[in-house]
């Protein structure tokens, strides 16, 4: 049985040789590596991972951009640290993922795209061919994050007034998209996940979702806009 009070650096380390090393090609296995030893284990020490806030994370992210580091590189130590975190919680250390609502920019700021209401609807049109049509679409309408759409369980729909609960706050949605949501959940009723990625029947993952947003991007002839932004131009519409 894991110490209750398990260092991040131990518990990075002992993720890498329990899960990444001899396992995974030999870049992607130096990837990691690099990200873990260089990057989230220097900064962390001998921080326990029940210690761990959401303010602290953001903290190290920021301080790895003062430092030079790209805004991909610190997307890419994002997602390794989130992917960690979720096994502590799996493991029983932690009772929710810290870094899970943290939403971290993958490319350079540049000027926000706008797209007209032709194009998301484009968008959406392919997102359906792909079968990622609910989870794009209550994410377009409601402005939650990537990361809270992922996690969200099925017990946070209010069927009866048309909204969803979230930690802190209650997000309206359009009667549109509870509809979506009341179908979605006839596909899937035994489910406790309210979305579930149509490849694996599991819940999607921030790289699957990622993927899939930049392939509807280039199906639907789009130029490469971040989902945020996406969100950003179809909040003035009514979808």
């Amino acid at each position: 049985m894991k110490e209750p009070y398990t260092a991040i650096t131990s518990y990075s380390e002992n993720w890498f040789c329990n899960h990444v090393q001899g396992q995974l090609a030999h870049n992607t296995e130096n990837g990691y590596r690099n990200l873990i030893f260089n990057h989230i284990m220097p900064h962390f020490k001998s921080t326990a991972l029940i210690e761990l806030t959401e303010k602290k994370i953001q903290n190290f992210y920021k301080k790895l951009s003062d430092q030079g580091l790209s805004a991909r590189s610190v997307w890419c130590v994002h997602l390794l640290l989130r992917r960690i975190l979720d096994e502590a919680c799996r493991d029983g250390l932690l009772t929710e993922n810290p870094a899970a609502g943290i939403n971290v920019p993958h490319e350079e700021t540049q000027p926000a795209i706008q797209l007209r209401s032709g194009q998301i609807r484009r968008y959406l049109e392919a997102a359906k061919g792909l079968d990622v049509y609910p989870i794009l679409y209550v994410g377009l309408t409601s402005g939650l994050r990537q990361g809270e759409l992922i996690s969200l369980p099925w017990a946070a729909f209010d069927m009866s007034v048309k909204r969803l609960r979230l930690q802190k706050r209650w997000i309206n949605l359009s009667d549109s998209a509870a509809q979506v949501l009341t179908e979605e959940h006839r596909r899937h009723p035994q489910s406790p996940h309210m979305f579930l990625d149509s490849k694996t029947n599991q819940p999607y993952t921030p790289h699957r979702l990622y993927y899939l947003h930049r392939r509807i991007l280039k199906q639907a002839h789009l130029p490469t806009i971040s989902f945020r932004d996406l969100q950003t131009s179809a909040k003035e519409m009514r979808l």
